[in-house]
């Protein structure tokens, strides 16, 4: 029993610690996206994205479309029509995660024949940079990003699940399962341009 109240005690002053901490930080509001990424946007869960050192142009720009319908997932859409709140809060919240250094890069990772997945992966290369560290801020980095969630990705971009005008082009050359598993498992193994 006297081990239990201890316990209790260490949660609710590790509890209070984090919110005080939080006051008057981006982190109170990005608290309500911890259970899926990560306190700090290194997602543990394989299937939800990385937050961690992504560009915050490309968060916003993904959030937005999540509140607008544009983008529609089967957990993020509701979420975002309660939670995201106002075009502040979601300012602040990417440039939380945006600030995050990846924790990728401490992780084993699989990997592919690099030869292989670079030419695989080469149509990328524009928008994503050669090793997913996009430079430009609207693109996405994919480098040490979780591999299910890029196939996860990359697949409902064939598929017509996802839609972006230019995403929708590339997944043409999207042909089969394991041409997008070879050029995820590529990018994933990368080093992120934040790892710690």
């Amino acid at each position: 029993m006297t081990k239990l109240i201890i316990g209790m005690i260490i949660y609710i002053l590790f509890s209070m610690t984090i919110v005080a901490h939080a006051a008057g930080t981006p982190l109170i509001k990005a608290m309500q996206c911890i259970a899926c990424h990560g306190l700090d946007g290194n997602s543990a869960i394989p299937q939800y994205p990385r937050l961690a050192g992504q560009h915050a142009e490309y968060l916003i720009k993904t959030m937005k479309a999540y509140q607008a319908g544009t983008r529609v997932d089967p957990i993020m859409s509701p979420m975002a029509e309660t939670l995201l709140g106002t075009d502040t809060d979601i300012k602040n919240m990417a440039n939380y995660f945006a600030s995050q250094n990846s924790k990728a890069c401490s992780e084993p990772v699989e990997t592919v024949s690099a030869t292989k997945a670079k030419i695989k992966s080469k149509a990328c290369d524009e928008c994503h940079q050669a090793e997913g560290n996009s430079e430009a801020p609207i693109f996405p980095k994919l480098a040490g990003q979780h591999k299910m969630y890029l196939i996860k990705s990359m697949t409902a971009y064939r598929d017509g699940i996802r839609k972006h005008s230019q995403m929708s082009q590339m997944a043409l050359l999207f042909l089969n399962d394991a041409d997008i598993e070879e050029i995820a498992t590529y990018f994933a193994s990368q080093k992120a341009d934040t790892c710690q």
